[in-house]
């Protein structure tokens, strides 16, 4: 357990050192993703779902080239064919290439948002902690999608039309992401207010019924044994959100004036839709509700531009303390933290371990 704290005290002490105002902080974040990308791209045996993506390996060695491409989730289980054809025997090729790609994506979004020190700080505590050292398809997906949204600001349709596409051929659930798209109609449409509340009516009756499909259709361990789409600690984990929220109502007037004030307002009213959601589908809710960590990182990060210098410390300390108490209730009262986390294992550590010293 150590290792995870270490890192997070670490990108708290960059948080409170660091000015963006030069390109040493950059350094240091490249020197950063190098070593999460060994943490959670080599991770041996971590994870709740680690044995279910072994089976799923295991299934591509009998699976032609041909049903995986016309399958679901096509560019995971590809990575899963090639992994296979090149001889590894479990998922450590496959759990490389998505840990790369997770962390490239995140990476790029970052630095697009400028303060990525910030940004990682937001993003660690559960989605790399989590997510990313757990749903391998999902995690992917979820990176991909925050550079799709950086495009979508900046009314580049064909990019995020392409970079949802791609996410979705790793996670299904990410098709239902384009439902963004015609959200910039608003910019040209904004008088017709009967007109967007029945696109936001029916678009979230359509992005139901879409998370709902797409869950009867997966067989991972989200659904094993959970027939009634329960998902405990999905209320816990959607108060990642009251910050951000209390933020974009305070700040409402800034957001307003900016061109992408459509998109980010949309936003707000899926992670609203999302609690009473939660209350009768908690494991729909919780899925979607991943997808949504681009609207904390954008609003929290944006703001924190602004903000006095005084009042970004006081914001980044409220940030840190309430990081730091998910955590802890994660790791000492979560149920799987302690048999599926704890203790890291990691491929190069066991090898240099085992084999060399």
């Amino acid at each position: 357990m150590v290792i995870y704290w270490l890192i997070w005290f670490y990108l708290c002490l960059c948080n409170m050192l660091s000015s963006y105002k030069n390109n040493v902080g950059k350094v240091f974040l490249i020197i950063t993703f190098l070593f999460l990308f060994i943490f959670i791209g080599f991770r041996y045996k971590v994870g709740v779902d680690w044995y279910s993506y072994l089976l799923f390996y295991e299934l591509t060695k009998y699976t032609d080239l041909k049903s995986i491409i016309l399958g679901v989730d096509p560019a995971y289980n590809i990575l899963n064919y090639i992994g296979n054809i090149l001889g590894y025997q479990d998922t450590f090729f496959v759990n490389a290439i998505c840990g790369f790609l997770a962390l490239f994506f995140l990476m790029k979004t970052t630095l697009k948002l400028e303060k990525y020190w910030l940004a990682l700080l937001i993003y660690f505590p559960y989605h790399l902690l989590v997510v990313s050292m757990n749903y391998n398809r999902q995690a992917v997906a979820i990176s991909i999608s925050l550079w799709a949204f950086c495009k979508l600001l900046e009314r580049r349709f064909i990019q995020f039309s392409f970079l949802i596409i791609f996410a979705a051929l790793f996670h299904k659930t990410a098709i239902s992401l384009l439902l963004f798209l015609p959200i910039l109609l608003y910019t040209k449409f904004q008088q017709f207010k009967i007109l967007n509340i029945f696109y936001i009516v029916v678009s979230l009756i359509l992005l139901s019924i879409i998370i709902y499909y797409s869950s009867f259709q997966d067989t991972n361990v989200y659904l094993q044994g959970n027939e009634d789409m329960n998902s405990k600690g999905f209320f816990i984990r959607w108060t990642y959100h009251l910050i951000p929220l209390f933020l974009f109502y305070k700040y409402n007037y800034f957001f307003k004036k900016q061109s992408y004030y459509p998109v980010i307002h949309y936003f707000c009213i899926l992670v609203l839709f999302m609690l009473p959601l939660g209350i009768g589908f908690s494991t729909l809710a919780d899925r979607f509700n991943l997808y949504l960590i681009f609207f904390d990182l954008f609003v929290i990060c944006t703001i924190f531009s602004y903000l006095s210098k005084v009042n970004k410390i006081f914001l980044l300390m409220v940030l840190i303390l309430f990081y730091t108490m998910q955590m802890y209730l994660w790791f000492f009262h979560g149920y799987w933290a302690i048999k599926a986390w704890i203790p890291y294992q990691n491929y190069i550590y066991n090898y240099l371990f085992n084999s060399v010293f």
